[in-house]
């Protein structure tokens, strides 16, 4: 199973020996041997550790051990996997320098071999040592993504954008929003290390306005609230330019770390799993070495043969076998761009009939029998009305009432959820006046500002005992806390609101925390419940 593939471009001082070196370390500490690295670069047939590891290589050498260009190196370790019986791990790192002093292309392979399918326990996506240590010993070309976090805010949102538009893009984007409540994790720093080579790091940090940097970037290429956001390489078809997402929301994430897995592991699966077939065709490979090998073999014998007088027969042979595997290498190249365009092509058609079954849904819904998982979403709902018919209706059900009918116009947050459900948990005794403020609010209220009249309006609405525009009295720190609440991942202070009794009770007051989005002709509830202290 391929689990890593990876490639950069190295540009070492001390040019491909340098390379060689960092891997002879590497494979010494992971076979906890010694390994030379000029026996490595001239081919090791096999060297078993004393912990059971295997480590072997080949090169493109001459007869008196030098090198022959373009020069391709492969090494490759293989070792068992101590928890899980008949399972090992194979990493290769392969080598490939067109010309003496050029760029060296590095491509580190990591996968494993299992003895049958009944060796089937979970495998935790990970990237080989190695890579760190080549990046900070071998310096890669500028362009390779992943050397450093970038920062997402006001001032580089439009150069990000035509980022993740443009069209010569090749590697992934990870995007990652903070939290407003949490302190810094250092979790872009770490993943940016998992990720390197593979995908670029950018982090929105906590305090900047992304409602500015939504406008310019578009939502679908955002993160909010701790979100983590991967953003595939663009594609081009009839409808323009595209980019495939991947989403991974802050509840996810906490699922992920309650399981007791790694969120950088989670990040670097989705991200493998779209990339680790195009680097394999890419892969400095054992077997690409050796093919490599028997090419330079056969033309050295065509050579000779040609030089003999007698050898005009064996140099027909070996042309003809020479020119054989050039015609299965190019059949290779076009099998995989045709699989390449094919990969393309599904995932474009398997978008189309989302899009369609997400619009066909409301039709088929009123002509196929409503099913158990529908028909329990509706509970809820139904009793909240049956409550409110016979004057029975409770806090919470009041507000799931106004969040379900006027969705376009209000969002409800779990923070007024929580605290209606807590206020009815504790005899609240007013639901029904709690849902005549609330549809008050969503009806003439949100009717009011959407025609774009002022707050003082909208004030006459209630009264001036039902309203207030801020709080009566100076917020102190832990006040302004209170009321203060998270919506697309920033935070928002919510003064507005709605009231109703003025004992400290929350069996008979009610307060209603509320903000006006005016881009978005939205109201956003963000406290339902007790009155909340200064």
């Amino acid at each position: 199973m391929l689990v890593y593939v990876n490639s950069l471009v190295l540009e070492p001082e001390e040019g491909l020996s340098r390379i060689v070196q960092s891997v002879a370390k590497w494979l010494g500490q992971a076979a906890e041997t010694t390994v030379d690295a000029e026996r490595l670069t001239q081919g090791v047939r096999e060297l078993r550790a004393r912990n059971g590891s295997l480590v072997s290589s080949r090169a493109t050498v001459n007869a008196e051990g030098g090198r022959t260009y373009p020069y391709m190196f492969c090494a490759r370790l293989t070792h068992v996997d101590e928890r899980v019986h008949g399972r090992h791990w194979v990493t290769e790192v392969g080598l490939r320098q067109d010309a003496t002093n050029s760029p060296v292309h590095c491509s580190v392979m990591l996968r494993t071999d299992e003895v049958s399918a009944r060796v089937n326990a979970p495998i935790q996506v990970t990237r080989p040592r190695l890579m760190l240590d080549l990046v900070q010993a071998c310096r890669p070309m500028g362009q390779t993504p992943g050397l450093k976090v970038k920062r997402l805010d006001e001032a580089s949102a439009l150069a990000f954008s035509h980022e993740v538009e443009r069209e010569e893009r090749d590697y992934p984007i990870v995007v990652i929003s903070a939290t407003p409540t949490d302190a810094e994790s250092g979790l872009p720093e770490r993943l940016r290390k998992v990720v390197v080579g593979l995908a670029d790091v950018v982090e929105v940090p906590g305090g900047v306005d992304t409602f500015a940097v939504e406008k310019v970037v578009g939502r679908r290429h955002m993160a909010f609230g701790g979100a983590i956001n991967i953003i595939f390489p663009p594609r081009r078809d009839d409808r323009g330019v595209s980019c495939y997402t991947v989403l991974l929301r802050l509840q996810e994430l906490q699922a992920i770390q309650h399981d007791g897995r790694s969120i950088e592991s989670e990040v670097l699966a989705a991200i493998t799993h779209r990339t680790n077939l195009p680097n394999s065709w890419r892969h400095t490979s054992m077997e690409k070495v050796a093919q490599a090998v028997l090419r330079g073999q056969l033309a050295n014998a065509l050579q000779r043969s040609k030089a003999s007088a007698d050898g005009a027969e064996y140099a027909a042979l070996l042309e003809d076998a020479i020119d054989q595997l050039s015609t299965k290498d190019q059949e290779v190249a076009e099998l995989r761009q045709r699989f390449e365009d094919g990969e393309e092509q599904l995932s474009r058609l398997q978008a189309e009939i989302a899009g369609l079954k997400h619009a066909l849904g409301g039709r088929q819904a009123a002509d196929e029998e409503m099913s158990d998982e529908a028909s329990a979403l509706l509970v809820p709902l139904r009793d909240a009305v049956a409550g409110a018919l016979k004057g029975e209706l409770s806090l919470e059900q009041g507000l799931d009432l106004v969040g379900t009918l006027y969705g376009e116009r209000v969002l409800v947050l779990e923070s007024a959820t929580q605290a209606a459900r807590e206020s009815d948990r504790k005899g609240f005794r007013f639901g029904a006046k709690g849902f005549e403020l609330l549809q008050k609010l969503v009806v003439e209220y949100w009717q009011t500002l959407a025609a774009g009249q002022g707050d003082q309006q909208a004030k006459a609405i209630f009264g001036a005992k039902a309203y207030a525009a801020a709080e009566s009295s100076a917020l102190s720190g832990d006040g302004r806390r209170r009321r203060t609440f998270v919506f697309r991942g920033r935070p928002m202070l919510m003064e507005k609101h709605l009231k109703q009794g003025v004992k400290d009770s929350s069996a008979e007051t009610l307060r209603i925390h509320f903000e006006w989005i005016a881009e978005d002709k939205k109201i956003v509830i963000g406290h339902c419940g007790k009155h909340l202290d200064f």
